[in-house]
């Protein structure tokens, strides 16, 4: 696996990693389980190269929720909804969109990467126990995205089960 591998859903452009010791970042096989002080020092130095590019922050927001870091994974997937709203003209606070606050059916760029951070925010609640602001999250999600353009239906699948698991669980 290389660095870049994080980067899977949202890949940087050629014309970003044209700095070399960038590419030699990207290039550098880890294994982000065995040598997490390792990736999390190169995906910092990635950040540090490319300081506006919200993927990069992603990438660093998905490694700290796999590494059960769910209130640094939090705290960087509010900074990326409040830049990409920032980018896109749109209320920050998810709670106050609707589906008319942007044009969500075309889900490209700061839009695709808000609509993608509202569902690592739903994930990383689900991940810390936080049900009732993962199933908030994820409602609105729903709302704004119908068409499931950031594959949120995955992680509500994964909501409405602990759900039920729960209401079963009260019922025992």
């Amino acid at each position: 696996m290389q660095l870049r591998d994080l980067f899977d859903d949202f890949p940087l452009d050629d014309a970003d990693v044209v700095q070399f010791s960038l590419q030699q970042i990207l290039r550098q096989p880890l294994d982000i389980f065995v040598d997490p002080v390792r990736t999390e020092q190169l995906l910092l130095q990635a950040r540090d190269l490319l300081p506006e590019r919200l993927e990069v922050r992603v990438a660093l927001y998905k490694w700290y929720a796999y590494s059960n870091r769910f209130d640094e994974s939090l705290a960087l997937i509010d900074d990326v909804l409040e830049r990409a709203a920032q980018a896109g003209g749109f209320a920050a606070d998810w709670r106050l969109l609707t589906p008319q606050s942007a044009n969500w059916q075309i889900a490209t760029g700061t839009l695709r990467l808000y609509l993608y951070s509202l569902k690592a925010t739903g994930f990383v609640c689900l991940r810390k126990g936080d049900l009732a602001t993962a199933c908030a999250v994820l409602e609105k999600l729903q709302q704004l995205d119908p068409q499931d353009q950031v594959g949120g239906s995955v992680v509500v699948g994964m909501a409405q089960r602990l759900v039920e698991q729960a209401l079963e669980d009260e019922q025992d």
